[in-house]
């Protein structure tokens, strides 16, 4: 990772003002809702790399590092970035056991009609809000309310439950 590539990189993330926000990835973003930046190779082509991914590699020193785990969010947000070390970081590299057990806890699994209240979505769906998120983001900067709004599909000034 050289210093062009991370400026190109950050120059793509944009940072909630609080301790708890995300990092919004405002740049491209796949049809599974997750964002993408792409890398040199070798030999003058390009490499795809999930957004998460290539923020969680930065904390840790190398891709490579994270080849045999996935990288999971805390904040279910495919486009949040933020990884940090301690507890205020929303990325953390796991195996797939631990990413199925954390989707399975936050109701991701159950594809029954009634799990849409606990934020089920599609890929097309979650693609969908992504880039309404990083679409506004771009328009008007982090407004917590706003992104809550948009992440959670609450109403202006809804106070959240737990």
């Amino acid at each position: 990772m050289n210093t062009a590539e991370l400026e190109r990189f950050r120059s793509k993330v944009v940072r909630g003002p609080e301790a708890h926000d995300c990092w919004i990835w405002t740049g491209a973003i796949g049809d599974d809702g997750y964002g993408r930046f792409w890398t040199p190779t070798g030999d003058g082509g390009q490499r795809m790399i999930r957004a998460h991914r290539y923020a969680l590699a930065l904390l840790t020193g190398s891709l490579e590092e994270l080849d045999e785990f996935h990288v999971c969010h805390t904040c279910d947000n495919p486009i949040c970035v933020r990884a940090e070390d301690g507890p205020s970081s929303h990325l953390y590299a796991g195996t797939a056991a631990q990413n199925m057990a954390d989707r399975s806890r936050r109701g991701h699994h159950n594809k029954q009609p009634a799990a849409a209240f606990f934020r089920y979505e599609t890929k097309q769906e979650r693609a969908a809000t992504a880039r309404v998120l990083r679409d506004h983001v771009r328009a008007h900067g982090y407004d917590p309310e706003a992104v809550a709004v948009l992440l959670r599909k609450v109403t202006t000034g809804q106070q959240r439950l737990f």
